[in-house]
């Protein structure tokens, strides 16, 4: 399959008539533990995060989902519920969508996990993404679980869009993965809180495009650089390049 961007802005199921489908992942609203490690600690959304409800309600509603999908953590459900009231749908949860479990890091900042746990920081720093926090989940699960959670999305959907509040290390592993972004640029995909990204499956290739919902509109790009949101990246890296690149089979 080829890969190319989206720029269509119509709602979901006006693209390319009715054999497209999208999946659309929406990054949670803000916590109070906004930046700390995160993975599958369950804090409510802070006052910020309730604030930034209506933009973002405002924001994805031109997507005009089918189904919503939300992982099971507190944080996505109480994203998930305005959204889904505001387009008169109910949504299912999975703890499939779950962050990436952090294990003794949670609740840290960085400059805690180098302090207390210096071994570890240098490894994760050093072999980024591919040195387990310990007692959390390696990047490899991480993506064996996103990537069984997109390819049965993609294997039950109905044409049109699906809707799915999650957290950012899954959008961003999930991407990854489809679009064949190195392991060690996956940091580089930058998703704030409210942030929507879209896969789309239109009869026999994908395409993706990312839209920032919470702060100023910024789309996704690569340019002749090669850098992505800002960060320079592998060569190998291409995106919205139809014909080239890497590409993964979904059925």
């Amino acid at each position: 399959m080829s890969l190319t961007a989206v720029t269509n802005r119509q709602p979901c199921d006006a693209l390319r008539g009715d054999t497209t489908i999208q999946i659309a992942f929406l990054r949670h609203a803000q916590t109070d533990l906004h930046g700390c490690f995160c993975g599958h600690l369950d804090p409510s959304l802070s006052v910020s995060g309730q604030e930034q409800l209506p933009t973002i309600i405002q924001s994805v509603a031109h997507i005009m989902p089918r189904a919503i999908w939300s992982s099971d953590l507190r944080r996505a459900r109480e994203t998930a519920e305005p959204i889904a009231r505001h387009f008169g749908l109910d949504y299912k949860i999975s703890p499939g969508f779950r962050e990436m479990n952090f294990g003794n890091w949670e609740g840290l900042t960085w400059k805690e996990v180098e302090i207390q746990y210096p071994d570890d920081a240098r490894a994760w720093a050093k072999l980024f993404p591919h040195h387990r926090p310990p007692g959390g989940e390696s990047f490899l699960e991480l993506q064996a679980r996103a990537v069984e959670q997109l390819e049965q999305l993609v294997k039950h959907a109905e044409p049109g869009c699906t809707l799915v509040i999650t957290h950012a290390g899954f959008i961003r592993t999930a991407v990854a993965w489809v679009l064949g972004v190195p392991d060690e640029c996956i940091s580089r995909i930058g998703l704030n809180h409210g942030a929507l990204t879209t896969l789309e499956k239109p009869l026999d290739r994908y395409s993706a495009e990312r839209e920032y919902v919470t702060q100023d509109a910024r789309r996704l790009r690569i340019d002749h650089e090669n850098r992505f949101d800002g960060a320079e990246c592998d060569r190998d890296l291409v995106f919205a390049r139809l014909g080239e690149g890497h590409s993964r089979n979904l059925t």
